[in-house]
């Protein structure tokens, strides 16, 4: 079982007229504030051709890259989901007019000085996404965000064999006696450590397995890892992460 917990949310109406402008494509906005961080959450639906999806990326002016454009249909509403949660961060820094390009790894270029993060999930022609961007020096803290469908739970139940290839068999003991419904729990841990990895990258600039994020223990809305670096103590990195959900997904914030 998943816990509530209390949000402050807040709409915005920055270029509302422009999203007005386009009411047929039901963009909605939300503004999330947990742990000190600001998430933009950006749902979209429904979309039934790529010439609708290309009209949302030109007027939003948002970067097209071609990778994305010889992908379906899903994949580019993902990207522009994504891309706009992202936009709306950078208003708050008043760099709404910069244009996020990708990275060698896929990961989205911010300016000098800021840092942020993007996840989104869809379902049939639903995409929510969310997105942070915050002023950063090297001293600061580093978040990681996801979001996941709670739909999801579904294949978790159905796919147990997909559980090897984020956890260990020690982890899974360790899970077992939680108490948590297995689907939802693991859906929930995989969440956590995705957030983990994206913390882990903007900080370090390095990608690393899953299996190195090791599950220590959940209470209250926390989750506890041990990141293994290397065999000595020295190099392992404590982290906790966040976790609450909303009428559909599950959100999981980790921090570094």
């Amino acid at each position: 079982m998943l816990l509530d917990m209390h949000a402050i949310s807040e709409t915005t109406d920055w270029n509302t007229q422009s999203i007005q402008s386009l009411d047929h494509f039901n963009i909605q906005h939300e503004k999330i504030t947990r742990c000190g961080l600001e998430i933009h959450n950006i749902q979209v639906e429904p979309l039934t051709t790529l010439a609708q999806l290309d009209d949302l990326y030109q007027h939003f002016n948002i970067f097209f890259p071609p990778n994305i454009k010889n992908a379906g249909l899903i994949r580019q509403l993902e990207f522009f989901t994504g891309r706009l949660a992202a936009k709306y961060a950078l208003h708050d820094l008043n760099l709404q007019d910069y244009i996020i390009h990708q990275g060698h790894q896929g990961e989205p270029i911010w300016p000098d000085a800021v840092i942020g993060s993007i996840s989104h999930v869809s379902h049939q022609r639903l995409c929510c996404a969310i997105a942070y961007a915050q002023n950063h020096n090297c001293a600061d803290k580093t978040f990681g965000i996801d979001i996941e469908s709670k739909k999801c739970q579904t294949f978790f139940q159905q796919n147990d064999e997909i559980y090897h290839v984020f956890l260990s068999e020690d982890e899974q003991a360790a899970l077992a006696n939680t108490g948590f419904k297995k689907p939802d729990l693991y859906l929930l841990v995989f969440s956590a450590k995705e957030s983990v990895i994206k913390a882990f990258y903007i900080k370090y600039k390095q990608i690393i397995d899953f299996k190195l994020i090791i599950f220590d223990g959940i209470a209250d809305n926390f989750i506890w890892f041990r990141i293994h670096l290397g065999s000595s103590l020295k190099n392992t990195i404590v982290t906790k992460v966040h976790f609450f959900d909303t009428d559909n997904e599950i959100i999981t914030i980790s921090c570094i």
